[in-house]
């Protein structure tokens, strides 16, 4: 039964929580009746490519799941989930846009107080306008001025593995794929951002700036020294949060990258820890309270290494349960 347990799984997903366990135990009973049925028709077992085509007829996990939600006037219960998919899409590509437009109109002008309000305006004008066109489409698609054809065809087999964990006995408590997606897709901006400064291609304010006249704080020495490693480091996280954007079932490749990276953070928090700063105080001899600020920015740096090691520890055995479960379940398909 792994292509009902896959179809179920994928109705699940995008059922309510509260009703989810329920919801899908009277599909489970609906589809093993039609298939029971269908085999005493035929006097045997359906194989995969029959049981397929009854999945299919049943309808797509969207629209099927569409079904046990409130009945919409403009666009129907069985279009609406496609439609909120695609507004949830919609409303992350805005917010990415409206950041980076910001970040990048911030780095022009110097200017990084204005980047809040920038991002949120730019991102309520174009999520507007987005959600605006998708509610048109949507509603044309839905009174058939807008015919789909054969685009909307789709099989059960290709449906994503989402493992044991979305079946009917845990009540569905994993994280949705475009979830999975939407955290990947920001983390890969922070870490274009961040190998962006650290190849020298940006500058970032908050690493150098003068806090009043005749006193300023730059990165330490350590920066310069560790560049072209810190950059392998991110470009290797990069890798992994973009595998979990494309393929947010491949369970073991992001765990055995995230491994990679976390052992690698413990080291660079080992070099740190020696070099004994990140933050180094550069004022002129007249400037009596540079001392102070640099032993207060020494302390804090002391403190977020203890955290940083506690952080990189428990991801590392977080990274080994994945590999671990992800071994355990890849006879069932998953990556």
């Amino acid at each position: 039964m792994d292509l009902l347990d896959r179809y179920l799984a994928a109705v699940a997903a995008l059922l309510p929580k509260d009703q989810r366990q329920d919801i899908v135990a009277e599909l489970r009973d609906v589809l093993l009746t039609r298939i029971e049925a269908r085999e005493a028709e035929l006097g045997r077992t359906l194989d995969r490519g029959e049981t397929e085509a009854l999945l299919k007829a049943f309808g797509h996990p969207i629209a099927v799941a569409g079904r046990f939600g409130p009945v919409r006037g403009l666009i129907g219960p069985e279009l609406y989930p496609f439609y909120a998919f695609a507004v949830k899409a919609a409303l992350g590509l805005a917010a990415v846009v409206a950041v980076l437009s910001a970040g990048i109109a911030a780095l022009k002008t110097g200017d990084a107080y204005d980047v809040v309000p920038r991002a949120f305006y730019a991102f309520v004008s174009l999520g507007l306008g987005l959600i605006g066109g998708l509610t048109v489409i949507g509603a044309a698609i839905e009174r058939g001025w807008i015919r789909l054809g054969r685009s909307v065809d789709w099989k059960v087999s290709e449906l994503p593995h989402l493992g044991e964990g979305w079946n009917v006995g845990w009540g569905g408590n994993r994280r949705s794929p475009l979830k999975i997606r939407l955290e990947a897709l920001f983390e890969a901006i922070a870490l274009v951002l961040f190998i962006l400064w650290m190849s020298g291609l940006v500058t970032a304010p908050w690493m150098v700036g003068e806090v009043r006249q005749g006193l300023v704080l730059a990165p330490a020495p350590i920066w310069t020294e560790l560049r072209w490693p810190i950059l392998a480091w991110a470009c290797v996280q990069l890798a992994a949060s973009l595998t979990s954007v494309v393929r947010p079932d491949w369970v073991r490749a992001r765990a055995a990258l995230d491994l990679v990276t976390d052992l690698a953070g413990l080291g660079f928090v080992a070099l740190f820890w020696r070099s004994g700063r990140l933050i180094q105080v550069l004022a002129e001899p007249r400037v009596a309270d540079a001392a102070s600020l640099q032993r207060a920015l020494d302390t804090s740096f002391q403190i977020a290494v203890g955290v940083a090691v506690a952080v990189f520890a428990i991801k590392v055995g977080i990274d080994l349960w994945r590999l671990a479960r992800g071994r355990r379940g890849a006879g069932s398909g998953g990556a």
